[in-house]
């Protein structure tokens, strides 16, 4: 018998995890499936991006996170360094979560961060948010989740997508039958490759092993003290180091030569070599992989879409890969339930591949350049710790270079301030769009970009008034039935919030702004639309 589901997503990564979640958080029901037995408990990915928070503060997860990494009150701080026991070449230190909001005037730069969100980077291994999201999407009861269940072949129709799965414990066949296929399986995702779309960019950039260890005495064996990531530089121990806790569980990502067999690496040996000495060392988990800065040249093949890493691999300098990844995923989603629902237009799906691709590009192309800046200060040896004079004034020429690092640590730009600049389903308002600056994100209402965070009162964001469908802020009084009416004559969701707050009104600079599902801007104005209708019919894509 033939399972019918409207929504089928393969892979349970942190992307496949975050769509279960709002298709469930959107009570549309779906069936997840993951061919590996449980959840990859290999950290991998560090830092959940403040936007991607945002999202999950709509499905009440946000605590759980905040909660499973680095504790609030630890200072973040980065080193770059020619190992632990070498020389520090530059520091960056970042006030403790906690801490954030008692900044005072010399620190502007960082207080004024801190208000473009809700939520600071939160530092939390991968596989502590893909268990808190499991554990979300198992208590839906419009979801179903699968392990050890592979995604053998599919075939498409005009009305849905016919999908063979077998399970790998018992070698059953069950075929399943949605509307819609998403693809999040991954770099070698297997849909991708069934659909025979290409990948266009830079493969290959480096590879590495990444050791998931466990050492309780580790800050105590150098000197620089709690961090978040150290970069030891030296091309022998060339890399980068991050934290998990309080400074007990690590993970090193060592460079491999080009050469070089990760199976013939001795973990414990690799890192007694960057820490300088030996010490109590439990190796968790080891893992290969490869930087990459690709891009799929297609997102969507008629009812099958891709999103996360099957969509684009990332190199991780910036923590750009998940987070991107997860806004895919928020895009798609409520066209998908528009389309399930009837009030989506007939090309609305298309909109996300003319939004979503050039996101794509746009990170990794960063995320590249990062590593980039990163990889060609690696390539040192000995100079690094030599006393000399030429050594040191080699040393302070790499610092100036370790400067422009700070952009591993400052990334708001890349991550609130993306835009969908020409989207079809926007109305533009004839501003001038603002220039792109990954570094620095600058809080703006205008069609195509994020809605902006502000505090309405204590602990109410302007972000918990928004609907799962369309809302409609009002900064002044006016009678909306006419649109209204227009909305509920299509089964369009529009909900009308009234905003008293000066400060809001300002920011958002307009009477009226539509914000999307996915908290994106469609248009703003100081009039109501003289046709609702055709109003209407372009935010839906019709």
């Amino acid at each position: 018998m033939t399972k019918e589901i409207p929504i089928l997503i393969c892979g349970a990564g942190s992307v496949g995890l975050s769509l279960a979640a709002e298709m469930g958080w959107r009570n549309i029901e779906s069936m997840l499936i993951e061919s590996g037995e449980s959840l990859n408990p290999h950290p991998r990915a560090n830092a959940v991006a403040n936007r991607t928070m945002e999202y999950y503060r709509r499905w009440g997860v946000d605590n759980a996170l905040t909660e499973a990494g680095i504790p609030p009150d630890h200072p973040a701080d980065y080193y770059w360094v020619s190992s632990l026991h070498g020389r520090k070449l530059h520091h960056v230190s970042l006030p403790p979560f906690k801490k954030i909001k008692e900044i005072h005037e010399n620190d502007a730069a960082v207080r004024e961060e801190h208000t473009w969100s809700p939520y600071l980077k939160t530092i939390a291994g991968q596989n502590e948010v893909e268990q808190i999201l499991l554990n979300y999407v198992q208590s839906k009861p419009s979801l179903e989740c699968a392990f050890n269940t592979k995604l053998l072949r599919f075939k498409q129709s005009k009305n849905g997508v016919t999908c063979e799965l077998q399970s790998q414990k018992t070698g059953d066949i069950e075929i399943v039958r949605c509307q819609y296929l998403v693809a999040c399986d991954g770099g070698r995702s297997t849909v991708r490759e069934q659909l025979g779309i290409g990948l266009s960019g830079r493969s290959d950039l480096a590879r590495f092993v990444s050791i998931y260890f466990s050492a309780p005495n580790f800050n105590s064996c150098h000197k620089f003290g709690q961090a978040n990531i150290f970069f030891p530089l030296h091309r022998d121990y060339a890399g980068f180091i991050l934290n998990w806790d309080s400074g007990k569980t690590f993970t090193y990502h060592l460079m491999l030569d080009d050469d070089q067999d990760w199976e013939g690496i001795d973990a414990r040996s690799a890192i007694e070599r960057v820490l300088g000495t030996s010490t109590h060392i439990d190796v968790i988990s080891i893992q290969p992989w490869t930087a990459h800065a690709l891009v799929a040249d297609q997102y969507q093949d008629g009812r099958v879409f891709l999103a996360g890493d099957a969509a684009h691999l990332f190199t991780p300098t910036g923590g750009f890969g998940m987070n991107t990844g997860v806004s895919d995923i928020i895009n798609l989603a409520w066209k998908l339930q528009a389309s399930l629902e009837g009030w989506g237009g007939t090309h609305l799906l298309q909109s996300y591949f003319a939004e979503r691709h050039a996101i794509g590009v746009r990170n990794t192309s960063e995320a590249a350049h990062c590593f980039d800046s990163l990889n060609e200060v690696m390539q040192f040896g000995d100079e690094l710790d030599e006393e000399s004079s030429k050594a040191e004034l080699f040393r302070q020429k790499l610092s100036e270079k370790l400067r422009n690092q700070e952009k591993l640590v400052s990334s708001s730009g890349t991550l609130l301030g993306y835009r969908y600049e020409g989207s079809p389903i926007v109305i533009p308002d004839g501003t001038k769009e603002p220039a792109d600056n990954p570094r620095m994100y600058q809080p703006i209402a205008r069609p195509g970009h994020r809605a902006p965070h502000i505090w309405l009162e204590e602990g109410v964001s302007i972000l918990d008034k928004f609907s799962t469908g369309f809302t409609l802020l009002t900064f002044k009084p006016c009678d909306t039935e006419v649109l209204e009416g227009a909305a509920k004559a299509i089964n369009f969701p529009l909900q009308v919030v009234s905003i008293e707050n000066k400060a809001a009104a300002t920011l958002y600079e307009n009477s009226f702004v539509l914000v999307r599902p996915d908290l994106m801007i469609a248009w703003r104005s100081n009039e109501l639309p003289q046709s609702p209708k055709e109003f209407l019919d372009r935010v839906r894509g019709a």
